[in-house]
């Protein structure tokens, strides 16, 4: 009895393994996948009446993309761009080829072509990317009786022209689908800033800027959450991921 035993539970043990085999395979052998067509939009500040050029980059997402994955034999249609692994995101990221600084034009496009190396395996991927000035995103930045909606399309950074009112105003904002506001934050001059609800007062009195903190609620083709080795920033301030972004109002 003991030595059928034994046998019983060998032929179970490579029963376990044998049917486990499959399900190793299948998820080893997932090729990795990214949209065939992808629209970064970026952001330009608007200081003393004019917009200021910047250069363009962005995220694609890649599905089923190994954290140990190498990205290899980058190529672009446009010299202007390249791409690496964005660290801590299941993602490349498009940026400016090294050497002269190169400002993006609204429309302008690139078709990167790229190899993904992982689980033994080399796959060859490729998407046509094309650069748009940033959509709206508020429908209504109300700050006392002015309305700044309209002067942030497009824009990270906007310069008042006059000084912030000294009195207490009420600050409203009201953003466009698929975008949500996270908080208020007025700094001060020499002092420490403020964080207010949206559609709460606060006197502005020696104010130097405000800030609008959002993030957008439609997730981009393929996206996951970043993992630890992700750092985040957003023209001077750092975010938790690239879904969150912010406005600045900055009063001359």
């Amino acid at each position: 009895m003991k030595k059928t035993r034994n046998i019983l539970v060998s032929l179970l043990a490579c029963l376990f393994v044998i049917l486990a085999v499959p399900t190793a395979v299948s998820a080893a052998a997932k090729a990795p996948q990214c949209p065939k067509k992808q629209t970064l939009e970026f952001y330009r500040a608007y200081i003393s009446g004019n917009e200021l050029p910047t250069e363009g980059d962005g995220y694609i997402y890649i599905k089923n993309l190994s954290r140990s994955a190498v990205i290899t034999n980058v190529k672009s249609s446009n010299k202007y761009y390249t791409a690496s692994k964005a660290a801590g995101l299941n993602a490349i990221f498009v940026e400016t080829a090294p050497g002269p600084i190169h400002c993006v034009k609204d429309g302008e496009k690139t078709k990167l072509r790229f190899t993904v190396k992982q689980n033994r395996k080399s796959y060859n991927l490729s998407c046509a990317v094309t650069f748009k000035k940033h959509s709206r995103v508020f429908k209504s930045i109300k700050i006392g009786s002015k309305n700044y909606a309209a002067l942030a399309k497009g824009h990270w950074m906007v310069e008042d022209k006059g000084t912030a009112p000294k009195s207490k105003v009420k600050i409203t904002v009201k953003t466009v689908k698929n975008y949500k506001v996270d908080s208020i934050e007025i700094c001060y001059k020499n002092n420490k800033p403020k964080k207010i609800k949206n559609g709460g007062k606060v006197s502005l009195k020696n104010a130097a800027a405000i800030y609008i903190n959002y993030h957008i609620t439609a997730k981009p083709k393929y996206y996951k959450r970043p993992t630890a080795g992700y750092r985040g920033f957003f023209f001077g301030g750092t975010v938790k991921s690239p879904l969150y972004e912010s406005f600045m109002l900055e009063y001359k």
